[in-house]
């Protein structure tokens, strides 16, 4: 079967699961696992923070970053699209008794402008911002450059503000924009990335900042049951994500752009954005079913997850093959 719902369906490759096998662990509460200690050195490296730590999900990782850099009653400025803000359950609210400011523009992300704008008043009626969150990639498969980034970190650090960058998918736009890691994180303050999308990791993220954040951020793991023992065979995946799987995320750009033709030839509407990862956006024609459609692809070994906002999504991956775009051309020429 080829799933094509999410690039966090990836399988650990046979030099993956050799990797961990032959990891050297130890006890990471104890922060003696010499693995995932090799893991967060190394990530601060690339990254150029000075440390960072493993968490066992992007989610994790967003909300003790909040957690760091707030206190209780502040407001946390965001766009509305955010991961933080649609898909967190809430975590915001209840883990750091934090308000989310919300905007809303037809640009879907948030720009320097938008902070200026959303700085509101000092005044003991309103929360006041002490936090700003950024994405990159978008949720919508778009990556923004580095000077757009830049820009709106800069006008939340004029304000004061700290700024957390939600760059679950940033090694995407990394390749797509083909500028440097470091550009992409310009001066923020803290910065969480996903070993388990592209980069093929089966569990992880990790989270940066400085030593002072990374070890509040450490003890809040630990409230949270994030600490973990033996954790030296997960890191041992997120270090051979990190050296070998990099590179190959063009290849999933590649196959997105051309199962972008491909639906256009079929007479699909797609979403087409500039700077595209590896995520498709169509919707079906007026008279397709979308249950029916999605339960015949199924005989094509093909796996879909349903719509949003009358959106389909079709994601590249680790796992989508040539045969599986093949596939995907087969069935899209037997609903014609």
């Amino acid at each position: 079967m080829f799933d094509f719902r999410s690039d966090t369906v990836t399988r650990p490759t046979k030099a993956m699961k050799e990797a961990m096998m032959n990891a050297e662990v130890g006890d990471d509460v104890y922060e003696d696992d010499p693995t995932i200690k090799a893991l967060e050195l190394y990530v601060a490296q690339i990254t150029g923070f000075e440390a960072s730590l493993f968490v066992l999900s992007g989610t994790m990782g967003n909300q003790l970053a909040v957690m760091s850099h707030t206190q209780k009653g502040e407001a946390v400025l965001m766009h509305a699209n955010v991961h933080v803000n649609q898909y967190e359950v809430g975590a915001i609210g209840l883990l750091s008794s934090a308000y989310p400011k919300l905007v809303y523009n037809e640009t879907g992300y948030l720009s320097a402008s938008d902070i200026i704008k959303y700085k509101g008043v000092d005044n003991i009626h309103f929360p006041k911002v002490s936090m700003v969150i950024v994405e990159n990639a978008l949720g919508d498969g778009r990556c923004l450059n580095s000077d757009i980034m830049n820009q709106t970190i800069q006008q939340a650090h004029d304000f004061g503000y700290k700024v957390h960058m939600d760059g679950a998918r940033l090694f995407n736009a990394h390749i797509a924009n083909q500028e440097s890691l470091s550009s992409l994180i310009g001066n923020a303050d803290s910065l969480m990335f996903c070993l388990s999308k592209g980069l093929g990791a089966p569990v992880g993220s990790m989270l940066c900042g400085s030593k002072a954040f990374i070890a509040q951020a450490r003890r809040y793991r630990k409230m949270l049951g994030g600490g973990i023992r033996q954790g030296g065979i997960l890191a041992a995946a997120g270090i051979y994500a990190l050296t070998h799987h990099v590179d190959r995320l063009k290849e999933d750009h590649e196959r997105a752009a051309q199962i972008t033709k491909m639906l256009q030839d079929f007479k699909y509407e797609v979403k087409v954005n500039h700077r595209d990862i590896n995520m498709v956006f169509f919707k079906l024609r007026h008279n397709q079913s979308e249950s029916d459609w999605i339960k015949r692809a199924l005989d094509f070994d093909l796996i879909f997850g349903p719509s949003t906002h009358g959106w389909l999504r079709l994601v590249t991956h680790l796992d989508i093959n040539d045969e599986a775009v093949m596939r995907l051309h087969q069935f899209l020429q037997s609903q014609k």
